[in-house]
Parts: structure tokens; C-alpha cells; sequence
């Protein structure tokens, strides 16, 4: 990334916070002080670290980012974030873009098909290449022409589209929009879970929705997201538990909040969300 760029981000975003810039979709982060592990639920979306370093842990597996690589989350996956080094002098700065499923369907219209490969593990850990990374400079430097947005914003995305289904794994973005394809119907699995967080799931029945066998559901689930659909479940129940109970403050009623996400006993919600943030959920109100 350009380092005039750079400063100019280091004007003008806050500290430690998620800043939504007027391009819509597109966020940043800015952390000037190493941080815990913090669990949260990444949308569809390109991450890319454009300065310093973070880890993200998916599931058991850890990956290290910075500007050598994007974040590639075809589904919505509950994740956590570690920042181990950052200063005031040196600052992390991370970039996040809402996947537009709609532009990148018509921009797979206008381009050659391609054979498709076999995918093995999906993995969200792509090479960042140049050209990718100056039109995400572009994008960034749209914000000092606020008059421009609306016109140009659109069709820098649109080249980084282009550019991300022309890369070496560009069949995986290709395959978040075909239908029938196994991503597509994964995708269509975590939409349903996510929309019915307090119901018990019937794998039966979510993997005859998506039109899979058990055992091909099963396997292309995890090698999505990482986590089984049970696993996948309760990261979501209790990242979302996790949001309603700082919404509520000290008025917040865990048992309630409990039940709220599909948890009928609380102290089964109490142990098990203490497993995923390392402190129970009363404490949070302290």
C-alpha cells in the first residue's frame, strides 16, 4: 500500500474502533495498542492488513496477515482477532469490504468461464498482488473526493472484482455465486442458521434444503468454515449473546438473553460461553 495512503488513513480514522467509510461496504480498523483475542462474526467480506500484523483464529487453526496476504470469507464465520503488536508509532490499520454478490455475479457474465479445479481446502488466506492492492489504493483515495464516490466507487470495485475471480484462486469467489456449487450451497446453510439462531438444528433437514447428502454437508461445511454446523451454531448463539448483553448493559437478564439464543439451561449458556471468552457472562456487566 502506498505509504501516502497510509497517512492519510492514520488522519483520519479513530483509534481502536471500526470506522464505516462513505464508500458503502467498506470499513476500517485502526489499533494503536495490542489487544486481547476478541471473537466476532466476519461477514462476507475481503480483509486485507494494510499495515502491521494480526492473527486470526478460526476454529483450531491460526493464521498470521499482513499485507503479503487478504482474508478471503465467503460465509458469514465466527472468528477471533489478536493483535500482539501495535503502537502509536506504528499503528495496525485494517481494511474490510462487504462482498457485493450481486456485482460480482454480473461482472462472472461479461468474463471467459473457466474449467473449474479442484478446490481441496477452501482456506481464506490468498496472495495479495499488486494489482489488486493499487485498485484498493484507488478505493481508499476516493475518500478525499467525497463528490466522486457515488460515481467511481462502484467501478473500482468492479476491477477488484475482476481482478480477485482472474486470480490463481479465483474459481473459490466464482463459486460463492454459481448455483448449485457446494460454496453457494454452504453459504445458503450459515444464511439459514444465522436467521434461526434459537432453533435446534436438524442436520437431516439443512442438508436435504442445500441438496446434499449428510456426509457431503458435513464435510464441505468444515472445510468452509472451519467448525461443524453445531460448533458453527454455538459460536453464533453466543457471539450474538455476547452483543445483546452489552446492548442491555447492567439491565441486561442473562437468563433471559440465554433462552433468547436457543439456550434452555443457563448454566449450560454460562459454561460455555465462559469456554469461548474466558469470563462469564455476569461479569460482563461489571
Amino acid at each position: 500500500m502506498n505509504q501516502e495512503t497510509i497517512d492519510r488513513l492514520l488522519n483520519i480514522l479513530p483509534r481502536n474502533q471500526t470506522l464505516e467509510s462513505a464508500v458503502a461496504g467498506l470499513f476500517f480498523y485502526c489499533a494503536d495498542k495490542p489487544s486481547k483475542a476478541v471473537s466476532y462474526i466476519q461477514e462476507p467480506s475481503i480483509c486485507i492488513v494494510l499495515q502491521g500484523e494480526r492473527e486470526i483464529y478460526l476454529g483450531a487453526d491460526c493464521q498470521r496477515f499482513n499485507d503479503s496476504h487478504l482474508m478471503f470469507c465467503p460465509v458469514n464465520i465466527p472468528l477471533s482477532m489478536h493483535i500482539k503488536h501495535a503502537s502509536a508509532e506504528s499503528p495496525v490499520i485494517v481494511l474490510s469490504m462487504k462482498l457485493n454478490l450481486a456485482m460480482i455475479r454480473e461482472i462472472l457474465a461479461q468474463i471467459p468461464s473457466k474449467t473449474p479445479t479442484a478446490n481441496g481446502h477452501l482456506g481464506i488466506k490468498w496472495p495479495l498482488d499488486e494489482a489488486i492492492m493499487a485498485a484498493f489504493d484507488r478505493l481508499i483515495r476516493l475518500l478525499d473526493y467525497p463528490n466522486d464516490i457515488e460515481f467511481l466507487a462502484s467501478l473500482i470495485q468492479q476491477e477488484i472484482y475482476y481482478r480477485l475471480l482472474s486470480a490463481e484462486q479465483g474459481n473459490k469467489l466464482r463459486q460463492l455465486v454459481v448455483d448449485g456449487s457446494h460454496t453457494h450451497r454452504i453459504s445458503q446453510a450459515t444464511d439459514w442458521i444465522k436467521l434461526h439462531l434459537n432453533e435446534p438444528i436438524m442436520i437431516e433437514g439443512l442438508a436435504s434444503r442445500c441438496g446434499m447428502s449428510v456426509s457431503g454437508f458435513h464435510q464441505h461445511f468444515k472445510e468452509i468454515t472451519q467448525l461443524s454446523p453445531l460448533q458453527y451454531q454455538k459460536s453464533l448463539r453466543l457471539m450474538e449473546a455476547k452483543r445483546l448483553i452489552k446492548i442491555h448493559g447492567q439491565g441486561a437478564q442473562i437468563s433471559q438473553i440465554a433462552m433468547q439464543v436457543g439456550y434452555e439451561s443457563p448454566s449450560q449458556f454460562s459454561r460455555e460461553y465462559k469456554r469461548l471468552f474466558g469470563v462469564s457472562p455476569s461479569s460482563e456487566l461489571m
